[in-house]
């Protein structure tokens, strides 16, 4: 057996990356989720005994398996989400938002998961090419099933090749496949086994030095070392090392060969992850993420890598170290909104500016409400069965217009425009509730003064009984930047200290200065108000709006989850603060923060993801032209009004 020193990499090394990277304050995980790092997390110097230092990790473990994560390109996620829960039949768990555009999806294995992850991001090495024999890193999975044709129709209903199976030396039957992301899964037929793969999975490690591997895993990490196995598929040799109902199967590759350090991972739960951090420093081992908390989810962890440069990734959920420590109250993951990523670099203008400047229409959040029910409490994110829920309706809505065309007919199905299922519980993130916050008194009397074709019970006497939205007018700020149920377009133009936002409903051009100049005075008051902007961190526009002229509501019938009579009333104290931050080179996250303390008792504010589309048309909105609504509600209403 190797000795602990066969397996250190250097302690300089760890003092670089170890207790240096304590002082930063945040960093982020591959995935973009920002991670807090903090001196107080470690255990104090000379705190620890040497027998606890030089102890393997394994008396940490609170988990009876380990979990294994893949990334794969985000173009395959709908193939790769059809693979996993229809081919492979592993149960579907709730999802995890980690940002406000990355999503963990997660699929069970026994007591461990897999889980998903879109997106190879992080600076990571992908190379799966050549598969399982192709380089070093984790290669493939592999997964049992009892019975063989269940397995083939389960593969062939989800629409992917049936599995080419091999009759094996000891009874069973084996097949290498391909998920859809290119990494190699091997499925396992054994009668003995469970369905679903719930006896665990095994996860394929090529490794470059076998002897420095089987030492990491062995010592450090602490798994059960297994005898040797052939794998005839393959024709290697495997070396075992084994966890309850997870199995990492070691095998040489040689030196020279691609790495690929980026497609998949390995977590432990543990209690103890200053714990892990003390022990991986004392051995010396190379340290991907330092010692952190991910807020709001009662999580410390603290990732290494493996001699080839496999993620090692270390969790501890809930209780914090120290048997004095009182329990730490689970945090449901769907109360989290994950913070706008911060490390994108967008492209900049020939003058300097970071360029913003494409067609973003918001037309896929189209069925996104609003305020959330009062049911969904704090949560950002819907259930499985919300979000299928949800799903279901939109469908059915969509259907119309095919249902139009079969039947010759035009109807809502040509005009409205359906968005996607959106897993957000509300476009409104502040209060913490999802909902508009209450009005203050003279804001319900400023609410019960306004008038709308809208409203309900209303008599309609002259153009003055209509809203600014009625009268072609103005949709007003910020439910002009909120998405309804047509002409949702969304064109941003800069050029040399000016930003413009062009808008499909109304065709109104929002003009930003963003050259420092001062704003006009409080006198002029516009239904879009006046707006200043400045950059912010070389990637987000931020827009303060003031001088805001009375009349247009705040919210907007048409955006779902709104209030229902577009009579939420603006004062000339209003403010809107707007954030536009690029998070990648067709993603924007778009912040507000609105307050108005003549009308509402505190602020609220929303978020929404816009996507670039370039190829998006706008169509006129000519709601002048033609528009007999006033005159027809007005000779309407005063004929019903005769004689009483």
């Amino acid at each position: 057996m190797l000795s602990k020193t066969a397996i250190a990499l250097g302690a300089a090394l760890l003092a670089s990356t170890a207790y240096a990277q304590t002082t930063q304050t945040t960093v982020s995980t591959p995935e973009g989720a920002q991670l807090e790092v903090s001196d107080d997390l470690h255990y104090p110097p000379g705190s620890l005994t040497q027998q606890q230092l030089e102890s393997s990790t394994r008396d940490l473990f609170v988990q009876d398996s380990m979990n294994v994560f893949r990334r794969f390109p985000r173009e395959v996620t709908a193939d790769m989400v059809r693979f996993y829960t229809q081919a492979l039949a592993l149960r579907s768990l709730n999802p995890i938002q980690l940002t406000s555009t990355q999503q963990m999806i997660l699929t069970g294995v026994g007591s461990g998961q897999i889980k998903l992850s879109a997106g190879q991001q992080g600076g990571r090495e992908y190379a799966l090419d050549g598969g399982p024999l192709g380089g070093t890193g984790i290669r493939f999975f592999t997964l049992t099933y009892p019975d063989m044709a269940t397995v083939s129709q389960r593969f062939a209903q989800a629409g992917f090749p049936v599995p080419d199976f091999t009759l094996m030396a000891d009874g069973t039957h084996a097949a290498m496949t391909v998920d859809p992301g290119g990494f190699a899964v091997q499925v396992i037929v054994d009668p003995a086994k469970q369905d679903n793969s719930d006896d665990g999975v095994g996860v394929g490690i090529g490794v470059s030095d076998l002897a420095r591997s089987r030492a990491y895993y062995r010592e450090f990490v602490g798994l059960d070392e297994l005898d040797p196995v052939q794998d005839q598929l393959l024709g290697v040799t495997k070396y075992p090392y084994r966890h309850g109902e997870t199995t990492l199967y070691l095998y040489d590759v040689g030196e020279g060969l691609p790495k690929d350090t980026g497609s998949a991972g390995i977590q432990y739960v543990i209690s103890d992850a200053p714990m892990a951090a003390a022990k991986g420093e004392h051995r010396g081992i190379d340290v991907q993420t330092p010692l952190n908390r991910l807020a709001g989810f009662g999580l410390v962890t603290v990732w290494f890598y493996d001699p080839d440069g496999v993620t090692n990734y270390f969790a501890q959920v809930g209780r914090p170290r120290g048997a004095e420590a009182a329990p730490v109250a689970a945090v449901d993951p769907l109360t989290i909104l994950p913070p706008v990523p911060d490390d994108y670099t967008p492209a900049t203008t020939a003058w300097g500016d970071p360029d913003l400047r494409g067609t973003w229409p918001i037309d896929h959040l189209n069925g996104l409400p609003l305020q959330r029910s009062a049911e969904q409490g704090n949560r950002h994110f819907l259930t499985e069965a919300e979000y299928a829920e949800r799903q279901s309706r939109i469908d059915s809505l969509a259907s119309r217009y095919d249902n139009e065309e079969a039947a010759d007919s035009i109807g809502q199905g040509h005009w409205v425009e359906m968005g996607d299922g959106s897993r957000r519980t509300s476009l409104l993130v502040l209060p913490q509730d999802g909902r508009l916050p209450a009005m203050t008194e003279e804001g319900l009397r400023r609410s019960a003064q306004m008038r709308s074709s809208w409203a309900r019970g209303q008599t309609f006497n002259w153009v003055s009984d209509f809203d600014n939205w009625d009268r072609c007018i103005t949709r007003g700020l910020p439910a002009s930047m909120m998405p309804m149920m047509y002409n949702n377009g969304l064109r941003i133009f800069q050029a040399p200290g000016i930003v413009a936002i062009q808008m499909e409903m109304i065709h109104e051009v929002r003009i930003i200065p963003v050259d420092g100049r001062a704003t006009v005075p409080v006198q002029i008051e516009n239904w879009l108000g006046e707006s200043r902007g400045h950059w912010e961190d070389a990637n987000t526009l931020v827009v303060e709006t003031g001088n805001f002229r009375p009349g247009p509501s705040a919210t907007s019938i048409v955006t779902s989850g709104s209030p229902p009579e577009n009579n939420t009333p603006i004062s000339t104290q209003a403010k809107l603060v707007e954030r536009f931050t690029m998070t990648g080179p067709d993603s924007i996250v778009y912040e507000t923060h609105y307050s108005d303390p003549v009308i509402f008792t505190q602020p609220w504010g929303t978020r929404l993801d816009w996507q670039r589309d370039d190829e998006y048309q706008f169509f006129e909105y000519a709601c002048h032209e033609g528009n007999v609504q006033l005159r027809n509600y007005i000779t309407a209403s005063r004929a019903g009004t005769v004689g009483n």
